[in-house]
């Protein structure tokens, strides 16, 4: 078991210089799911925290730095420690549970849509995990049909669309019932509707669906960006900025398709590599994610700064060298 003192300490020592290592840096957060009671897919993965407990994270958030909204970000009108709150994927707990506690607090955030899974289709993240987890003929037949061989990293990270509908065009199993209980209530267009007006929520693109970027051709890539922000456009809230699915830059993205889709329009692109953002003027933002184990000052600060620490001694040391 972790010791007390020692987090009490470790928050005491951080919180005293927060604000001389974040002057001139920006915070971005992410969360996925706020529900009291968190499906299948959202505790296996750590997804989800209580609306107390995020209750509690905001109001940490906002006594420590100064939170912006998107649109500063793309004027670059961004004050000194500065963060920003961002959501992934569309779980309706977004909706019912983040927004009221997110107008309370009076502090804006950033949703990144899968609007394909909005619409009715299955989410492919809890697709892809599902199978992988509790389909070991699935496994079998990733293994065979899989060009990636098993220590290039998860398995589901192997998983293209075209070995996941040529296996569930030959199962027999309800596999899509299977997977949204498994995932849990997404939401759908009237939540987007009624939430389009309120100047606490941003819509962003997550692409039309959560396929692994890595595993998609420039051509896909490109096409499911840019239908999704055909669709999300018709909102007044949404803004052209775009973050990875699964989100970990080389495993699951690359640096030529950040640049693609730059040229594509997405005016910022955020990844999930928990550091801080040093450079507030990048086009691709790094954010670092809260989650239910974050639930002290201490630990808050512990997962915001100690990534970006130790990155800055492994650069130094190999400068060093």
């Amino acid at each position: 078991m972790r010791n007390p003192l020692i987090y009490r300490t470790l928050g005491f020592s951080l919180g005293l210089f927060h604000n001389l290592l974040l002057k001139r840096t920006l915070t971005v957060f992410v969360f996925h799911d706020v529900s009291i009671k968190p499906s299948e897919f959202c505790m296996i993965h750590n997804l989800s925290v209580s609306p107390e407990l995020f209750d509690y994270q905001l109001g940490f958030i906002k006594k420590n730095f100064n939170v912006i909204n998107p649109d500063a970000l793309l004027q670059l009108d961004i004050p000194p420690n500065a963060a920003l709150i961002t959501f992934d994927d569309g779980f309706r707990s977004f909706f019912k549970e983040a927004v009221p506690v997110l107008a309370k607090r009076e502090m804006p955030a950033i949703v990144f849509l899968n609007m394909e899974p909005v619409n009715g289709k299955v989410f492919w993240a809890g697709l892809i995990t599902y199978l992988c987890d509790r389909k070991p003929d699935f496994v079998r037949f990733l293994d065979e049909k899989s060009p990636l061989s098993r220590s290039s990293g998860p398995l589901f990270l192997r998983c293209t669309r075209e070995i996941v509908e040529t296996y569930i065009e030959g199962s027999d199993s309800q596999i899509e019932s299977e997977v949204r209980e498994f995932v849990g209530e997404f939401s759908n267009e009237e939540d987007l509707e009624k939430a389009c007006g309120n100047r606490y929520v941003f819509f962003g693109n997550h692409l039309s669906n959560h396929y692994v970027p890595r595993l998609m051709s420039d051509e896909s890539l490109v096409q499911s960006y840019s239908d999704n922000r055909d669709t999300l456009i018709k909102y007044p809230n949404y803004r052209d900025m775009f973050s990875f699915p699964f989100g970990q830059p080389d495993t699951c993205f690359t640096n030529p398709q950040v640049k693609l889709l730059l040229k594509h329009g997405a005016q910022r692109i955020f990844s999930s590599y928990p550091i801080v953002n040093p450079d507030i003027s990048s086009p691709l933002l790094h954010r670092v994610p809260l989650t239910s184990q974050e639930d002290s000052s201490a630990k808050i600060w512990g997962r915001v700064l100690l990534p970006s620490m130790r990155l800055r001694i492994k650069q130094r040391l190999r400068v060093g060298k």
